[in-house]
């Protein structure tokens, strides 16, 4: 494995090799002669594309590979694909402050990428139809998976679940006026927003060099509607000592509908909901069930949920 990083980085980039670690099985940290430090990924087609349409949209934020010799951001050799990028190495940043810094990169990649498309009944309508019989099922499990408690000798785990499965019940209430507000824009054929998104928004993805922030680790990134970055952006932070609300709400006054805050109140309460694991009545279901409720009770709350399902 040596002797072939070394071939490549030799060919393509004019740099010869004087050690390399394994980070990953896809990542490589080499040293060069000069004691400059790179990383070596072995990625996919698609990254070479990614990166050319950042890179001509004049996007600032993003961590670019290095050209080879042939100008290519990804490098294609022995069916393999792979890119070489600088290594820069970790600025230890408060994982506040680093949660409120990807909040603005995110909202710089959206507002810099995006463009007006409508939705389409065809495939999007169909994949709600898809979220709502998954949902239907999940919904039914847990129903079922209740009523068979409550019909055995209560303990220590029974009582976990069935004080808490009224936050599940509101979060099918709130999913479903969702849902109905979402297969309504469908069917109007809304003109939204669509953009370049990270669509794994993980703080280690964030790098602080220089006084600035840029993403790194864009193999699933894609074009898609921006709320997705949003949902994923809070489900990693939602530990974090932060005022969420405001954090969130503020990124969303930047657009002129509901449309994309409805997506991401659904899409949050989707990812709990279809993260409940339901196995007896043991100790990881217990588990899984208080961690998805307590979950969903903190974000009706922050979001003033039951509020809103109220006034309307």
């Amino acid at each position: 494995m040596k002797r072939e990083i070394e071939n490549k980085t030799r060919i393509f980039y004019g740099i010869n090799l004087n050690n390399f670690k394994k980070i990953t099985s896809k990542t490589y940290k080499i040293e060069c002669q000069n004691n400059h430090c790179y990383i070596i990924k072995k990625t996919d087609l698609y990254s070479s594309e990614k990166y050319n349409f950042l890179y001509n949209q004049g996007i600032e934020n993003v961590i670019y590979p290095l050209q080879n010799k042939y100008g290519k951001f990804v490098t294609r050799s022995d069916g393999e694909m792979f890119y070489l990028l600088n290594y820069y190495p970790e600025t230890i940043v408060l994982p506040e402050i680093k949660a409120n810094q990807m909040n603005t990169q995110l909202e710089n990649l959206h507002f810099n990428t995006y463009y007006k498309k409508q939705l389409s009944p065809k495939t999007s309508r169909k994949k709600m139809e898809d979220v709502y019989e998954y949902l239907q099922y999940k919904f039914n499990v847990l129903e079922v998976f209740v009523r068979t408690i409550e019909a055995r000798p209560f303990d220590e785990y029974s009582i976990t679940i069935l004080k808490n499965y009224h936050y599940i019940l509101d979060a099918k209430k709130i999913m479903a006026k969702y849902q109905r507000k979402l297969i309504s824009d469908i069917k109007e054929k809304r003109s939204i927003n669509y953009s370049f998104i990270h669509n794994n928004p993980k703080l280690n993805h964030l790098i602080n060099h220089n006084g600035k922030q840029y993403f790194i680790s864009l193999e699933h990134s894609k074009v898609g509607i921006p709320s997705l970055d949003m949902v994923k952006f809070y489900l990693e932070t939602e530990d974090l000592n932060l005022d969420k609300k405001s954090l969130i709400m503020n990124y969303f006054q930047n657009y002129d509908d509901d449309f994309y805050f409805d997506y991401f109140c659904f899409f949050v309460l989707l990812y709990y909901i279809k993260g409940i694991v339901i196995i007896d009545k043991d100790y990881v279901s217990s588990q899984s069930f208080l961690y998805a409720t307590n979950s969903i009770k903190k974000f009706i709350e922050i979001f003033d949920l039951e509020e809103k399902k109220e006034t309307n």
